[in-house]
């Protein structure tokens, strides 16, 4: 290829690759507007399509998972990680242009790393929303603890949520911005059945759901939560201990098995080397 056929390949992404840019930094001065009418249609919208479609529902509550609660964060999220996606695949395309691919290869490059992008954001994204739901499960048994002593002092719930949202932050950091979205939405005039309910279906960890619902059932019922909270403690407990148990048991496990592939062999040699070089010796004699 000559000179100028590169410089038509590099303006053609420039032109390519322009408009991308132009619409991403346009999303993230919209953000920063004050337009709220703008803002609620686009939000309004994906609500929408969080209702009618499952699968962009799953992606939402994923990424409602992993810690981005509102909708402009999971559009922001899901806007940039598109963008990212893109661009490695313009990338990709002008590295195999260069070298002098063909067409169908050159697509074909580009299609997979598109793809390889969106399928390993997926994955990451999954990960961060399964390592946020067990730091969940693991700051459940300060939380009932806590909700505790706030409750035998007379507390109602929207206080006691409050104070561990308040108190909590440093210690219990995702439990408290869980609970402080229960807790804005009953200071907005929600129900607290509802708004606990809505925080139950939103999270999959399974201590902090158990919490959650017997907070909630004593928010219908309106009795005691002091003993519902202690026997919810020591299943936690038990259950955490059962899981400790069963990790030293993996490690056990591939610490015998590392020490049948290499100790066994170097005691077998170490204990039975001399006796069969001695064999090996006296064979050789005899044969002599």
């Amino acid at each position: 290829m000559e000179a100028q056929h590169y410089f038509f390949i590099i303006g053609a992404l420039i032109l390519c690759t322009a408009p991308v840019i132009l619409l991403a930094t346009a999303h993230i001065n919209s953000d920063a507007s004050e337009n709220t009418k703008i803002e609620f249609g686009r939000h309004d919208t994906w609500r929408m399509l969080r209702e009618e479609n499952t699968h962009i529902a799953s992606l939402s509550q994923l990424l409602r998972r992993a810690g981005l609660f509102t909708s402009a964060q999971q559009i922001k999220a899901i806007s940039l990680t598109l963008i990212a996606c893109i661009v490695l695949g313009v990338i990709a395309a002008a590295v195999s242009l260069f070298k002098g691919l063909a067409i169908g290869q050159v697509l074909a490059i580009t299609g997979a790393t598109v793809i390889g992008s969106v399928v390993l954001a997926y994955l990451i994204l999954k990960n961060q929303a399964d390592e946020r739901q067990n730091a969940l499960e693991k700051e459940t048994m300060m939380l009932i603890q806590t909700t505790r002593m706030l409750w035998r002092v007379g507390l109602s719930l929207p206080k006691t949520l409050g104070i561990i949202c308040e108190q909590l932050s440093e210690l219990s950091p995702n439990c408290a911005k869980e609970l402080s979205l229960a807790a804005n939405k009953i200071e907005s005039g929600q129900s607290q059945e509802e708004a606990l309910y809505e925080l139950i279906n939103s999270c999959s960890a399974e201590g902090f759901k158990e919490y959650l619902i017997v907070i909630r059932q004593q928010s219908i019922t309106g009795g005691s939560i002091d003993k519902s909270l202690d026997e919810l403690y020591l299943l936690l407990q038990n259950r955490r201990r059962l899981s400790l148990q069963e990790q030293v048991n993996k490690i056990s496990g591939k610490m015998s098995l590392v020490m049948m592939l290499f100790l066994f062999p170097a005691l077998v040699l170490l204990a039975a080397g001399p006796s069969f070089f001695s064999m090996v010796q006296a064979l050789n004699e005899l044969g002599g």
